[in-house]
């Protein structure tokens, strides 16, 4: 189950591309087929290096706590990859 949990993005694009290579094949290859297959993996591509957690900018306790309470309202936001 962690598995899925962990690559669930590529699962979910591995499938859509299977599903739209599926539906776009079935009569044949054509080469506007390949084109949309093509933009549909780069779409994902691109999505993925997008939205892909990035890493913390503060990664020590202390320069945390030294920036709560320096007068200024802090978002903390705790975040886990997986």
């Amino acid at each position: 189950m962690s598995f899925i949990n962990q690559h669930s993005f590529l699962l979910a694009g591995a499938m859509a591309l299977a599903l739209l290579g599926l539906a776009l094949f079935r009569d044949g290859v054509k080469a506007t087929d390949w084109i949309a297959l093509g933009a549909l993996a780069l779409g994902l591509g691109i999505a993925f290096w997008l939205l892909r957690p990035g890493p913390s900018t503060l990664n020590q306790a202390r320069a945390v706590q030294a920036r709560i309470g320096a007068g200024k309202p802090v978002l903390l936001m705790f975040q886990s990859n997986y």
